[in-house]
């Protein structure tokens, strides 16, 4: 009989029409991707793709199994969170799998989630932190209904893409470094300066070089680490200055660990993103939590400066909330 993973496969490969994109998609080998299909094929006795120089094509009969496909994973997620109803022994919670980047999830989640449950306390949240790839990984599964990311991803036929607002990245510096008593830098100066940086095959890290980029800083890197935690420590004992949203340093300006200073020649802006699909947002309270935060991210004391507000939001989402179940 043939897994969920296998299904989750082939409608990758369905839906980017080529082993080798599906393959990066998944994080899987282009050999694994490909025995995967074609032990699906084999149990189901019919063939499902046409592969060609140009990618594949789906049969007739794999046409018909991708419609069948889709309907398969959502009974999938609705039959698991039944379970879990059923385990709460008749109680009416709901149970609702969320995913957000480690900085998101340490910092912004835990206020978002605790508002919400104030006024949703029929809804259990379940938050997975994890990086972009896995998440988008994740969504094309059974796994999550929807995650916000501080990374740029493209939008597909798989994952939507929703631009929530952009966040205010500043640079930080810890006591003793030399721009430790100013209040704002000129970009020419950051010349002179060592960076801590995310790892350089990381989305983050593209995001931080195009960043600074944009104001003629090419940075000199001193060291590089996979998570905020890590970059905010070596900032502190002096290693370097970093570029970090300015939400993720707050408990760190309050203690006076760290010191942030804004650029002279304007200010630096980190996009947030709410990644989802159709099929994903008809998790049980998915829709409750979207719209909570549209209406309240104005409201949220989390971010000091928004400097775009989701205005256009409810229109983006209009699809959304017409699938989403109750």
């Amino acid at each position: 009989m043939f897994s969920l993973h296998q299904v989750e496969i082939f409608q990758t490969v369905a839906a980017v029409g080529s082993i080798s994109r599906a393959s990066e998609k998944l994080y899987l080998s282009q050999p694994a991707v490909s025995q995967h299909i074609k032990a699906l094929e084999n149990d189901i006795g019919v063939q499902l793709l046409v592969r060609s120089r140009r990618g594949v094509t789906l049969t007739p009969a794999g046409e018909v199994f991708l419609k069948y496909s889709r309907q398969l994973m959502r009974l999938s997620r609705e039959a698991r969170e039944s379970t879990v109803l059923a385990a709460r022994e008749g109680n009416a919670q709901q149970y609702l799998h969320i995913g957000a980047t480690p900085g998101i999830g340490a910092c912004l989640m835990p206020h978002w989630m605790n508002d919400f449950y104030f006024y949703n306390p029929q809804i259990t949240l379940a938050l997975k932190v994890l990086s972009t790839s896995e998440l988008v990984r994740r969504l094309i599964g059974p796994d999550i209904a929807f995650a916000v990311v501080g990374d740029v991803v493209s939008r597909s036929s798989v994952v939507e893409v929703t631009h929530f607002w952009d966040e205010e990245a500043v640079i930080v510096v810890g006591r003793g470094h030399p721009l430790w008593n100013r209040q704002t830098v000129k970009a020419e100066e950051l010349a002179q300066h060592f960076f801590v940086m995310r790892g350089n095959n990381s989305l983050a890290h593209a995001w931080e070089l195009q960043t600074l980029a944009e104001f003629g800083i090419y940075p000199r890197t001193a060291a590089e680490f996979n998570t905020t935690a890590a970059i905010k420590q070596a900032v502190s004992t002096g290693m370097g200055l970093a570029l970090l949203p300015y939400f993720s340093i707050k408990n760190e300006l309050e203690s006076g660990r760290l010191k942030n200073v804004r650029l002279s020649e304007g200010v630096l802006r980190r996009p947030i993103y709410l990644l989802w699909t159709p099929t994903s947002l008809q998790s049980p309270g998915a829709e409750a939590f979207v719209q909570f935060l549209i209406r309240n991210l104005d409201s949220l004391p989390v971010q000091p400066v928004k400097l775009q507000n989701p205005r256009n939001l409810d229109v983006m989402l209009e699809p959304v909330v017409a699938v989403a179940g109750p």
